[in-house]
């Protein structure tokens, strides 16, 4: 009689570790270097130099890599459903700033959701594009697809000790024929940009339309998971 319980506990312990997810690494809160900085077996695979916050100082942003692929849970749709399993490397964002005072840089926010993986780009292979600090914002830059590619752009500003999305840009086209939707996003101002038409002719085939841009609170990494992860608009995702 005690043997069935035991067995269940043990299946269930087995169960419950293969389902556990992958622990990411709580980074450095400070350092001199982007080395020193750098978790264990994980490589820097993109950096960005810049004022953030106005004070003058170059900060540092840096897009960590785990040596190796492992089963890793991310979420497609709106932030809470579609979560599927995928095996690939997890990226961690992590902002520094720096503190002229003791010539060191300080963590200002880490995240591991945002960037996308080598593997979420479909044939076109890594979708991290860009990663650039300019006019005391950060910016990053997305591309993947097949036929039909897509280009993302999101821009976020260093305000009230957050981090906000100012900006954003969303190209779906066709690489063939040129077929094309762009929108481009301003959420201080409220304003939606769009433009339908052809990427190749765009002087004579494009036609734009401009719109107020309605959503409940500006977005921060926080609040917003990771590209294709906002619904903005009735199936429009950002």
């Amino acid at each position: 009689m005690k043997f069935v319980p035991f067995f269940l506990l043990v299946l269930f312990t087995q169960v419950s570790l293969a389902q556990k997810a992958f622990q990411f690494p709580k980074l450095k809160s400070q350092g001199i270097s982007a080395d020193q900085l750098k978790p264990g077996n994980w490589n820097i695979i993109s950096t960005a130099e810049g004022d953030l916050n106005n004070d003058g100082e170059a900060d540092i942003a840096l897009v960590f890599e785990y040596f190796k692929a492992v089963d890793e849970i991310r979420v497609y749709g709106d932030n809470t459903t579609g979560i599927i399993k995928e095996t690939q490397k997890p990226r961690i964002l992590a902002i520094y700033l720096k503190n002229s005072s003791s010539n060191s840089y300080n963590l200002s926010t880490q995240n591991n959701d945002f960037i996308l993986r080598s593997e979420e780009g479909g044939k076109l292979g890594d979708p991290l594009q860009q990663i650039a600090i300019k006019d005391q914002q950060l910016y990053l830059r997305f591309q993947g697809g097949n036929d039909w590619r897509w280009e993302l752009g999101y821009t976020f500003k260093f305000e009230n000790k957050d981090w906000f999305l100012t900006n954003a840009i969303n190209l779906y086209y066709n690489n063939s024929s040129g077929d094309m939707t762009e929108r481009i996003y301003n959420f201080k101002d409220r304003e939606l940009y769009t433009t339908h038409g052809n990427l190749y002719r765009r002087d004579i085939s494009n036609y734009k339309t401009s719109e107020v841009l309605f959503f409940s609170q500006m977005r921060t990494f926080k609040t917003f998971k990771k590209p294709w992860a906002w619904e903005i608009m009735p199936n429009v995702y950002l």
